[in-house]
This record gives structure tokens, C-alpha cells and sequence, in this order.
């Protein structure tokens, strides 16, 4: 009797034993069930911090100037190629500004055609009667220095002997589908009342070719605002004015008040620097009426 109470006992226990331990593993299994997202979140953080660490414990040392091992070696050309601009490169900005002020003018100067074409005065001035074509330019003189026959030449060239070769008006006759382009040779004097003097050790600007405004076969060239002129300080002004100045055996008092009159004068757009067009070049593109293509070049010169 004792056995089998021993017996019962020992099972009563285990079943006991058995429900303890399946209540017991149920509720680790809930508690899993709500904490598994942040078991994972750590366990990426835990990832990413370690990657972290990784990629910031390499090359810990400073850069050392000289050191080849910070040396670039890309040879690929393609990779190695520079799209930034050189802002250095003040001439190339100025050259740029100076075919903006064209364009600028151009449009202008083709408005103002554009409404005055039909009240347009006359165009007189200094002629050239190409075989195939004519053109004139408004209010100038000039002349050949040695004999020129346009009639069978396709480029010729003159001086001015009276007017300016700014903004002038060009007409063209006997050519359709008309293309005009100019380019101007500047250089620098200095003014004052009607006193001037060019400063001849300064050189010379040669733009690029620039097309000129139109309406029909009536053309306008180059204007004031689309004038430019090499870098200048205010020591190379001085210096050139003042051997100019000499050369023309100015007197002393004269020169100095000149060196008071650009002693802040640092550019050629600041007073009393005064920009000229001492050469003008034109190219000429048309059809004839014998539907022929052609072309010519002019070039005006200012003697000083």
C-alpha cells in the first residue's frame, strides 16, 4: 500500500513538475515575442557602430606633404579632366563681357532701325564699288595709300581721313542673304578739354569678330560699350604718359599736373583714359544677283 502511495506520489509530482515547466517556457516564449524588435534593433546598431569604427580606424594619420602615398596616380584622362573654370584668366572674362556688350548693342542699335528704317536718312559717305556689289559707310572720308582696284580685288584697305569708326552705319547694295562682322583694334589716350595724348607703349586690343546688327542691307558697327582694352595698373599709366608726355617736351608743370589727373587712375574705363578705334576690319559674306556666293574684306586705318 505504501508502494503504490509512493508511486502516486511520484507521479502527482511530475505532472506537477511538467505543468511548472511548460507555464514557465510559454511565458519566456511571450516575453521573445515582445522584445524581438529590439533585440534587433540592437543587434544593427551594434552592426553599423562597429562598421563605423572600422572605416574611421584606417588611415588615422595626418597627411603628410610629400608622402606618395596620398599621391593621386589616376591616369585616365577622361577622370582627370578640369570642368571648372579658370577664374584667373581675367582676359578670357573680358572678352566674354565685350560679346555680351555687342550683343547687347546689336539688339539695340537693330530696334532703333528697325523703327526709324522708313525716315532713315540718306546714307552718304565713303563708297566702294565692288564688281559685284557696293557698300558705304556713313560719315567718313578716306583714302588709298597705294592703288587698290576693287573692281577686281576681294580685299582692300584705307585711312580714315575724316570721322569715327564707331557705330557707323554701313550699306550694302547689290547682295542678298547679307552676314557683316567686325573686328576693332583699340588703343588708350588719355583727355582732358581738348588735350589728348596717346599712349602709344601700351599696345593695342584686338577683339575677336563680332556680327553686326541689320535691318535689310542697312548695317551699324561696333559702339563705345563694346570697347575693351588690355589689364592696366595705375604705374603703367604713369609711366606711359609720362615718356609721352616728354617725347612731346611737355613742360614740368604740365606733367605734374597730368600725374595729379591720373593718380587714381587704375583702369582704362576710369577718367581721364579715353579708348579709340584706330582700326576696323569687316568681313562681308552675300549671294549676287547671279546667285553666287561672296565675300569681302575691308580694313579702315587711323593714322596718329
Amino acid at each position: 500500500m505504501k508502494s503504490e502511495n509512493t508511486k502516486y506520489e511520484i507521479c502527482k509530482g511530475s505532472i506537477i513538475a511538467l505543468t511548472l515547466s511548460a507555464l514557465y517556457i510559454m511565458n519566456k516564449i511571450k516575453v521573445f515575442l515582445n522584445t524581438w524588435r529590439f533585440v534587433l534593433l540592437a543587434i544593427v546598431t551594434t552592426l553599423v557602430i562597429s562598421s563605423c569604427t572600422e572605416s574611421t580606424s584606417i588611415n588615422k594619420k595626418p597627411i603628410v606633404l610629400g608622402d606618395k602615398s596620398s599621391i593621386v596616380t589616376e591616369t585616365d584622362s577622361a577622370a582627370l579632366k578640369n570642368y571648372v573654370r579658370d577664374i584667373s584668366k581675367k582676359e578670357h572674362d573680358e572678352d566674354d563681357i565685350a560679346k555680351m556688350m555687342v550683343q547687347v548693342d546689336s539688339l539695340k542699335t537693330q530696334q532703333e532701325l528697325e523703327a526709324s528704317i522708313d525716315s532713315l536718312q540718306p546714307i552718304k559717305g565713303f563708297s566702294i564699288a565692288f564688281k559685284d556689289c557696293k557698300v558705304t559707310f556713313d560719315g567718313i572720308a578716306a583714302k588709298e595709300i597705294t592703288a587698290q582696284d576693287p573692281l577686281n580685288q576681294r580685299s582692300v584697305s584705307y585711312v580714315v581721313t575724316k570721322g569715327d569708326l564707331a557705330k557707323m552705319k554701313i550699306k550694302i547694295e547689290g547682295l542678298k542673304d547679307i552676314s557683316l562682322k567686325e573686328r576693332v583694334f583699340t588703343k588708350l589716350k588719355v583727355a582732358d578739354g581738348e588735350k589728348e595724348y596717346l599712349l602709344s607703349d601700351l599696345g593695342r586690343k584686338i577683339s575677336d569678330w563680332f556680327n553686326l546688327a541689320g535691318v535689310d542691307n542697312i548695317f551699324v558697327s561696333a559702339g563705345d560699350n563694346s570697347f575693351q582694352f588690355n589689364d592696366l595698373t595705375n604705374k603703367k599709366i604713369k609711366i606711359a604718359l609720362d615718356k609721352k608726355l616728354r617725347s612731346k617736351k611737355v613742360e614740368e608743370a604740365e606733367i605734374q599736373a597730368w600725374m595729379k589727373k591720373i593718380a587714381k587712375t587704375n583702369n582704362y574705363t576710369d577718367a581721364p583714359c579715353k579708348l579709340y578705334v584706330s582700326t576696323a576690319q569687316f568681313r562681308l559674306y552675300g549671294v549676287t544677283t547671279k546667285g553666287n556666293k561672296t565675300n569681302k574684306l575691308i580694313q579702315f586705318d587711323i593714322v596718329e
